[in-house]
């Protein structure tokens, strides 16, 4: 059953000031939608009730056995101005999640757009893709929430509450990108200091690429488009790797490079601190 228009406003507003106060719920804040297009109508009212401008977006892949159901194979979420934040050369950032909620780390491939996309005779290609990015970086996913079950519930749940992100890290620009073989874009989290999970570009379905395709065509349904600036988290490759404050994550790029990532509880409006 299609949600009605307080149903959209009741669950949108209830995320909304549980991000904004850093306050756990402990359930889903209304009907749960049943369908993606109710849960982006959600989402696009959380948006606006934000205020924030979207400093990019974040892709995830639905699980196989839903996606028939939910006629998508990914979904997607915004990053709100803030919560982006650059470690060119690697680092050290704090990251604030909701204390009682849902939080995680994801290592990912995160592009970087140099210019504004526009779709070319209603379409997208690669080559007008890659031609629009500034680069492509190593970098992690902040996921976290104020519903603890959040990813329990499925995608139209995690759709509801911001993609279900708290943040990305973008980290040094991957060298020669545009012609590497992705299974050489390798990738490592650790958490604590211990191995959380391993993986490279090649464990994204269709790459990086193909993630801002569907981001890209996604948006055009919504009257949006990636623009000059916008940052995109492209999908997990190590796994979901649940955390809570006082952790520490570590993400390793071709064994080279590294970024740190310190967990902190969300207090009311914080934001991703300075690197030291």
């Amino acid at each position: 059953m299609r949600l009605q228009e307080d149903d959209i406003d009741h669950i949108a507003s209830r995320f909304v000031e549980a991000r904004r106060t850093a306050t756990a719920l402990d359930a889903f804040p209304g009907t749960l939608p049943e369908t993606l297009s109710d849960a982006y109508r959600v989402q696009e009212r959380a948006i606006a009730l934000d205020g924030r401008a979207i400093a990019g977006w974040k892709v995830a892949g639905i699980r196989p056995d839903l996606r028939e159901g939910l006629g998508a194979g990914r979904l997607a979420g915004p990053i709100m101005a803030g919560n982006a934040h650059s470690l060119p050369f690697g680092g050290t950032v704090q990251a604030p999640v909701f204390t009682g909620g849902f939080a995680a780390l994801e290592a990912e491939f995160v592009a970087v757009f140099g210019r504004d996309l526009l779709p070319i005779d209603g379409t997208f290609t690669v080559e007008t893709i890659t031609a629009a990015l500034s680069g492509l970086h190593a970098g992690s996913e902040i996921a976290s929430s104020p519903l603890a079950t959040l990813n329990d519930l499925g995608p139209t749940a995690v759709v509801s509450d911001h993609g279900n992100n708290a943040g990305a890290v973008v980290g040094p620009e991957v060298t020669g990108w545009r012609r590497a073989d992705l299974s050489t874009l390798t990738s490592r989290m650790l958490i604590n200091g211990h191995g959380a999970g391993e993986g490279s570009a090649a464990n994204v379905a269709g790459g990086p690429i193909g993630a801002l395709q569907f981001l890209a065509e996604h948006l055009l349904t919504r009257g949006r488009h990636l623009r000059a600036g916008d940052v995109v988290l492209t999908g997990m490759t190590t796994g979901i790797h649940q955390v809570m404050p006082g952790d520490r994550g570590r993400i390793e790029f071709f064994g080279a490079t590294a970024c740190d990532i310190e967990v902190v509880a969300a207090t009311a409006a914080a934001k991703i601190r300075s690197p030291r």
